[in-house]
């Protein structure tokens, strides 16, 4: 069903770029950005993140500062990353 009236402009729901390429066990730190442009999460919340299919939970499992992402213990080679940035910030005066 299309969207009736003006489309909004906040709230998109943008998939992050894959970087299980860069996990290797020790790394915690990563930048997190779309179609390869940096984006910047205004808090854990706004991220949605499965490792290995696993859901995991903003504040405990990961943070963000900036266009990164840190994670609490390094995600080891091979897993998995899915990640939705969840709506955009904005300024309502």
């Amino acid at each position: 069903m299309a969207y009736l009236g003006v489309q909004p402009t906040a709230g998109q729901y943008r998939k992050l770029d894959n970087i299980s390429a860069s996990f290797n066990g020790s790394t915690t730190v990563f930048t997190t950005s779309v179609d390869g442009i940096p984006v910047t999460a205004g808090s854990p919340q706004q991220l949605l993140v499965s490792l290995n299919g696993v859901i995991k939970q903003p504040k405990t499992d990961y943070g963000v500062n900036a266009n990164t992402i840190v994670f609490t213990s390094a995600p080891a080679g091979g897993t998995t990353f899915f990640a939705v940035l969840m709506g955009d910030a904005l300024n309502a005066g």
